[in-house]
């Protein structure tokens, strides 16, 4: 028996994929490449500009973007007021302004910083907002670097090169609903997949937070291209038009969940549709306008990595206490994933961690998500990927929550992508803290590290019979945990 919901041995895959999906947005820290001094020579930081430009770096990477933001203005004053050097601290503030959504001061923020490094920056943050002529420009000159590694730079200026011309991204078409409800299916638990259309062709979509992009299977294009995709059907529809997309192999969802995956949706399409999922009931509502807010709810701001991919605050308490950033990632299927070295850190002893099918697992006395208190929940080691995946990402995550988490309660991405709101009912404890566990069965050493990276998708695992699934609720609350199931003996390989 594992602490997984069910049809986990068909998704654990979904990891590895979302994985090579995501380098995209995680990959690279650029190098510097020469370009014209378009700043006036100045002198060197001062050891007080200095400070500022630690504490500013420090705080982004612990997630607190009060402070960073803080901070690196007052760098930046002490800078212009003795005519220093600000390159260091604008692309400071350049991360801090896309971590929170704000494309427009990221812009002016990094303005004639040169390098590639801050090209690329300048590129995300033009994207992000819709404006493609200029992205063109920086990632032409940001290509134009040797030492600059970026896989989302070239597909991008791609499109919003000449196939950009005259399009607006992300255009919700007129005459369909302002509100559609679309429900999904039961026996792809807990899964977020989605039935629409693209361009006209009826697909199985999945909802993934972990990636940036929205993601085409090659089968059915060769290129990067813009879309349409429509939700819905007859005279209930909600058509996005103008959607730009990468192309990758899916291969590895299909095959995992005996059903063809032909996309992916990422962050960037997620954020800008009004979202609310609730996975026990089979319920994806999507939007034109930000939702009211819920008479109950609980809010936690988002901090963006590179403009792309989600994290929260949490707490989480064993033995000691520890607040971290996690990755919010809805392609994967475990509930609350922590790495080794994290599980060290709230005292627990990874080699005696007791082990349910191919991950370790132990009960948290308590865990938090922003000023939501969830009480005991249970966190596993050993996630797939997982800790290849937290190395890329430039701010200090701990682990990640991923679908068995999410499903526990209803999610609505709200504030223009700013926020995510959690309800929750009586049936949110049973699902993140599930009784019905195997007995504990320590290991006598911890398991070897995963050193490789998944570059494709991953190969298939045998599955295993489903069983029945959890019932759906919608205001009730439900008796109980949904039933996990037995997982694969080994995480699914790389091709």
């Amino acid at each position: 028996m594992s602490l997984f919901p069910r049809r986990r041995q068909e998704l654990l895959a979904l990891l590895v994929v979302p994985c090579a999906l995501a380098a995209p947005l995680l990959a690279g820290c650029p190098g510097e490449a020469t370009t014209a001094a378009s700043m006036k020579p100045r002198q060197p930081l001062t050891e007080i500009a200095k400070k500022w430009l630690k504490r500013a770096t420090e705080s982004y990477r612990a997630g607190d973007l009060a402070d960073a933001d803080d901070s690196v203005k007052k760098g930046l004053e002490v800078a212009k007021k003795e005519n220093l050097d600000e390159r260091e601290l604008r692309l400071v503030a350049g991360r801090i302004d896309l971590a929170k959504l704000d494309f427009r001061q990221a812009s002016i923020d990094l303005v004639d910083v040169p390098g590639s490094e801050a090209a690329g920056l300048r590129a995300r943050a033009y994207w992000y907002d819709g404006d493609l002529p200029h992205t063109t420009e920086e990632l032409t000159k940001a290509l134009e670097d040797p030492e600059y590694k970026d896989p989302w730079a070239k597909p991008v200026r791609d499109l919003a090169g000449s196939q950009g011309a005259g399009r607006k991204p992300f255009t919700i078409a007129d005459g369909g609903a302002r509100l559609l409800e679309v429900k999904m299916p039961r026996d792809l638990y807990p899964a977020l997949m989605v039935p629409c259309e693209i361009d006209g062709q009826s697909v199985l979509a999945l909802i993934d937070t972990g990636i940036p992009e929205v993601v085409l299977d090659k089968t059915t294009h060769t290129n990067p291209a813009w879309v349409s995709i429509k939700f819905g059907s007859g005279e209930r529809t909600f058509e996005v038009r103008d959607v730009p997309t990468m192309v990758d192999d899916l291969s590895g969802y299909t095959q995992q969940n005996q059903v063809p995956i032909r996309a992916i949706l990422g962050v960037n399409f997620l954020r800008r549709m009004h979202l609310t999922f609730d996975r026990r009931a089979d319920q994806l509502i999507l939007r034109r306008d930000e939702p009211p807010a819920p008479p109950v709810f609980s809010r936690a701001d988002i901090l963006y990595v590179r403009g792309g991919g989600m994290t929260v605050r949490s707490t989480a308490r064993k033995e000691f206490e520890l607040t971290t950033s996690m990755w919010v990632d809805s392609g994967a299927v475990w509930p609350i994933a922590y790495v080794d070295e994290t599980w060290k850190k709230l005292g627990v002893d990874v080699a005696k961690m007791p082990v349910s099918g191919d991950v370790k697992y132990e009960r948290l006395i308590d865990f938090r998500v922003a000023a939501l208190d969830l009480g005991p929940a249970v966190g596993v080691s050993g996630a797939p990927k997982l800790e290849e995946k937290l190395k890329q990402i430039d701010i200090d995550v701990a682990g990640g929550v991923g679908m068995g988490f999410l499903s526990a309660m209803r999610v609505t991405v709200a504030e223009q992508g700013r926020a995510l709101w959690f309800e929750t009912d009586e049936g949110t404890s049973g699902v993140l803290n599930p009784q019905n566990l195997p007995a504990a069965k320590p290991t006598s050493s911890p398991e070897p590290a995963t050193t490789s990276t998944a570059t494709s998708a991953p190969k298939p695992t045998t599955s295993a019979a489903p069983t029945s699934a959890p019932k759906p609720t919608t205001s009730a609350a439900p008796t109980s945990a949904p039933k996990p199931l037995a997982p694969a003996s080994a995480a699914p390989k790389g091709k």
